[in-house]
């Protein structure tokens, strides 16, 4: 929703909800008392102007701080956000940031008692950038594994969905979906495992499932990675973005069916998945979304954020989620 239409909302006493994120801008939003708060200095396309995104559970969610991660849970799931200032100086400063984030997460995701992670969302800052002789992106996948290491044994099949996305400046943002439960991993069978791609990309591969497939206590959640043109371990369709945004949505179609296969309920076609659809430069926008029209989807219910994308060469990236009580506000 609007952020300006929040404060009269009725979800904002709503005791199920359990946590926002905010698209357009770092303030906080006023009156979300005990609410964990993502800001994301990531602006919203369209004109559409600052956006809340509220995560919205079934059983009444109970507000917890665990050092510097603010959680909200409910017994079957837990919302939880940090947030790290990025130094710009030192060697390996935001790599160090990235460390202390995850490490704090992982201490919180413990002592809670959601050890498993859904979803993970990480916002940023010159994501493309050079961060002391190594792209940030792959600085981030170094520390982030370092701090999985530090907490558990990683494993392919505990691999949460995720994306990575640059934002204009601000913190390192980390927040997440957690869960008593663990979802399963779901694979692109159109590409190579994530934390399977060659050294060409960085010292360490990212790691990540291309999907995760949660099946709650009454429904399923299908949760989608970020998605972009990459066909094996290679970007497809270098410097044309109608191209991209195609061979995504057939990658977004390979996922789908394949959690389809895993026997997920209540997502059978892209016209199920909610869309998140992040867009390199603005002036792409409406060629995106022609494309998704294209394809028989809705343009108008998807949202499109300004954003870099993990690779300097992808254009765009899409997101997705689906399954029961899934829902879109104009």
């Amino acid at each position: 929703m609007p952020a300006a239409q929040w404060e009269a909302s009725p979800l904002l006493r709503d005791p199920r909800v359990l946590g926002v994120v905010t698209f357009g801008d770092s303030s906080p939003l006023a009156a979300s008392v005990q609410l964990p708060q993502a800001h994301l200095r990531t602006p919203v396309l369209d004109g559409k102007g600052r956006t809340v995104e509220v995560w919205l559970g079934r059983p009444d969610a109970l507000p917890e701080t665990i050092g510097s991660v603010q959680c909200r849970h409910n017994g079957e799931v837990m919302f939880a956000a940090v947030s790290v200032p990025v130094a710009h100086e030192g060697d390996d400063a935001f790599g160090e940031a990235t460390f202390a984030a995850y490490c704090a997460l992982f201490d919180a995701l413990k002592q809670s008692g959601y050890p498993h992670l859904l979803r993970v969302w990480n916002s940023i800052p010159g994501i493309n950038g050079d961060d002391a002789g190594l792209e940030r992106y792959r600085r981030f996948n170094l520390q982030r594994y370092r701090a999985y290491q530090d907490s558990n044994t990683p494993t392919p099949a505990s691999a949460p969905a995720a994306c990575a996305l640059g934002s204009l400046g601000g913190p390192f943002v980390l927040h997440c979906l957690a869960s008593r439960t663990p979802a399963e991993a779901i694979e692109n069978p159109r590409q190579v495992s994530a934390y399977r791609y060659p050294q060409q990309y960085g010292p360490r591969a990212p790691y990540f499932s291309r999907a995760a497939l949660w099946r709650g206590a009454e429904s399923d959640v299908l949760f989608v990675s970020g998605t972009a043109s990459i066909v094996g371990h290679e970007t497809m369709h270098r410097g044309d973005v109608v191209a991209q945004t195609r061979e995504t949505l057939a990658n977004l179609s390979a996922v789908l069916a394949e959690a389809v296969r895993h026997g997920a309920r209540g997502v059978t076609t892209l016209s199920d998945l909610m869309l998140k659809v992040y867009v390199r430069d603005a002036q792409s926008t409406e060629l995106i979304r022609g494309v998704l029209i294209e394809h028989g989807l809705d343009a108008g219910g998807a949202l499109f954020l300004h954003a870099d994308i993990c690779r300097a060469e992808l254009l765009m990236e899409i997101e997705a989620i689906g399954g029961a009580g899934v829902v879109n506000r104009p």
